[in-house]
């Protein structure tokens, strides 16, 4: 196969098992912080060819069960993260309209732009980024797939109260099941709490209502609130 695609494998390995020193006396971690998705991009190799090398590459190395078992949940996690990659779109679209596949625009070579509107494409990147955000917190239930199903929709739910809350009518898709009978009105009075529409999405996205309020309000809700807390901002 091709030599950058094992290096990819030995590099990998060599980064995982090594230690790491910290700042705090006696302290260390495991591992020296590399990005996999940096490797794998320097290396040209897609996710999918690594764990297909990485598993000849463990066996010809001998690695440990320890190291076989963290290749296989990150690969339990990848196929969860596709699976819900799959479902978010057709969910995104029942809540907002206006979804092109134009690619993102790129300020970053302009110091100062003008900020415009948030764009429907633009939310779009915004709530899947803050679900892989929220999702890296839960470090024990990242390849459970209906776990992290009711994550994603605990953001969607909170992307879609904000753009409620700020009467976005640009964004929201007018025949969403969830909106109040007077939201087309022009006199429509905003409610003083967001509007939550986890059972709404439950309903016609097969999910479980109870288990997803749950995991909402008592391990959602404390990792945003977290990210408020530290100044995440940058999503």
């Amino acid at each position: 196969g091709d030599v950058l695609h094992w290096m990819a494998c030995a590099l990998y390995v060599a980064c995982r098992t090594s230690i790491t020193p910290t700042v705090q006396s006696g302290k260390a971690v495991e591992g020296n912080c590399v990005s996999l998705t940096r490797l794998l991009r320097l290396c040209n190799i897609s996710l999918i060819q690594f764990f297909n090398k990485i598993k000849n590459w463990m066996e010809m190395a001998l690695m440990s069960t320890d190291f076989k078992d963290r290749i296989t949940r990150l690969e339990h996690k990848f196929a969860v993260s596709t699976v819900l990659f799959r479902k978010f779109q057709p969910i995104f679209q029942e809540l907002f309209s206006g979804l092109t596949n134009e690619p993102p625009k790129n300020n970053s070579k302009s110091k100062k732009h003008k900020l415009h509107p948030c764009t429907t494409n633009a939310l779009f990147e915004f709530t899947w980024c803050l679900y892989v955000c929220v999702k890296g917190e839960f470090h024990n239930s990242a390849d459970d797939l209906v776990d992290m199903y009711h994550v994603l929709l605990s953001c969607l739910d909170f992307v879609f109260a904000n753009a409620y809350m700020s009467r976005r009518k640009d964004l929201i898709n007018p025949a969403f099941k969830g909106l109040p009978e007077d939201w087309h009105e022009d006199d429509f009075d905003l409610p003083k709490k967001p509007p939550c529409i986890i059972s709404v999405l439950c309903e016609i996205k097969e999910g479980l209502a109870v288990e997803a309020a749950t995991m909402k309000e008592y391990s959602w809700r404390p990792v945003i609130k977290t990210f408020f807390e530290k100044g995440v901002r940058n999503i």
